[in-house]
């Protein structure tokens, strides 16, 4: 898989997301579920499949094990830089091939990814030969409900296939350029995950928009 953020979009993102926002969906709802999701099941070793800058790694108790992949050699740095503690690792690696022995972690998770993944099936199949049987997987992505509002988003964009390329306009004059969004249907994300015989116990949604009221993120929950 080709890295998702070349170095420049990494700055980009590592920019805008070390900026706090207390009241936005990602600290208010996404970082709340996270926490929620991984003290309930109380794993081991969790991965973190995509973890970008590490932001995610705040979230767990100190008393698991954590393992954030990702295949973004600026935003693996920027992890070790800012979250480096003997209960932390972060790894260069890919979600289509996992740098991992099979069954390696007892749960994993992978926030803000599935979106940018053309092959679902490979990265289904990655995250279940890593997951322990009857380990547990939480994933947070774009909601395919609300692709036609997000497209109002990019300054500007363009689509191939499957494929959107363009130009995210975060507002106050920041941007992430040259990003992009595959455009899934909820129905491919989850056969996706079935395929590879990954059970699913939860499918909801989260960070409610103000112009469409519906839920700009979609949260699947499920097991091995």
């Amino acid at each position: 898989m080709n890295e998702l953020y070349n170095e420049s979009l990494a700055k980009e993102w590592i920019d805008w997301v070390e900026e706090s926002n207390p009241n936005g969906t990602r600290e208010k709802e996404i970082f709340t579920y996270i926490k929620k999701w991984a003290n309930k099941l109380n794993p081991t070793c969790l991965l973190d499949l995509g973890c970008g800058q590490g932001s995610c790694s705040q979230l767990i108790n100190s008393k698991i094990k954590y393992i954030g992949i990702d295949a973004s050699p600026t935003l693996i740095n920027r992890a070790k830089q800012l979250y480096s503690s003997k209960n932390k690792q972060f790894i260069l690696g890919d979600v289509y091939d996992i740098p991992l022995e099979d069954n390696s972690a007892d749960a994993a998770m992978s926030i803000w990814v599935w979106s940018h993944l053309e092959n679902l099936e490979l990265a289904a199949q990655e995250m279940y030969r890593v997951i322990k049987t009857a380990g547990h997987f939480l994933l947070i992505t774009a909601s395919p409900e609300t692709y036609e509002e997000r497209k109002t988003w990019y300054k500007e964009y363009s689509i191939k296939g499957k494929l959107l390329t363009g130009i995210f306009d975060l507002d106050n004059g920041k941007f992430l350029t040259n990003t992009t969004l595959y455009l899934h249907s909820t129905k491919e994300i989850e056969g996706a995950l079935k395929k590879v015989n990954f059970k699913i116990n939860h499918i909801g949604e989260m960070g409610r928009s103000e112009s469409s009221g519906k839920g700009m993120y979609l949260v699947i929950e499920g097991y091995k």
